[in-house]
């Protein structure tokens, strides 16, 4: 305990000890038959109330004085701490907008960055599919020229054969055993008269 309120505590056991032996005398008195005036009943009444009123004053004045001015001086600081607690809250809450219009800010940019980026890919993509478009139709009409050759070449091959068939056949309708026999002789005569 600090020296102050063991002071406090004598005060108030001696202001205790003062009541009750006011009491305790007002008691004693108060069984008589006889009547007392105001200056034998009331006069130490007064002056035991002027004495604890006294006594009182004079011990609990510095402690009291002290207590309030503690209290007041609490209060202010109190008062001092929610005025900065609340600056502080209204700074905050000034810092958190400013950076949540920030983030919408930084958001839109993105959004439309991403957007801008999109369209760009897009027609990146749609070039890149008519090219691939024009290179498969140039592909295919290639393709399609080498096989109209072959095909070509294939019916000319063919065209060929069946003429030669056909003159063959024609040639063997038309020419006669006597025919064959004179055109191998002459084969032969100028096979021999070149060796």
């Amino acid at each position: 305990m600090s020296n102050r309120s063991k002071h406090i505590n004598l005060m108030l056991l001696s202001l205790l000890m003062l009541l009750t032996a006011s009491a305790v005398l007002a008691a004693e008195g108060g069984h008589g038959a006889e009547e007392y005036t105001f200056m034998a009943d009331w006069m130490p009444r007064l002056i035991n109330f002027a004495i604890i009123v006294g006594l009182l004053v004079y011990f609990l004045r510095k402690p009291l004085r002290d207590m309030f001015r503690n209290r007041t001086e609490t209060i202010a600081k109190a008062m001092q701490e929610s005025k900065d607690a609340r600056e502080r809250a209204v700074a905050a809450l000034a810092d958190m907008e400013r950076k949540t219009r920030e983030m919408e800010a930084e958001t839109r940019q993105m959004i439309a960055e991403a957007q801008a980026r999109g369209e760009k890919d897009k027609q990146a993509l749609l070039e890149e599919g008519k090219k691939v478009v024009r290179d498969i139709q140039e592909q295919i009409k290639t393709g399609t020229d080498v096989e109209v050759q072959k095909a070509k070449a294939e019916l000319a091959a063919e065209a060929a054969i069946l003429a030669v068939d056909l003159a063959e056949g024609s040639i063997k309708s038309t020419i006669g055993k006597q025919d064959h026999e004179r055109i191998v002789k002459e084969y032969i005569a100028k096979v021999g008269g070149r060796g």
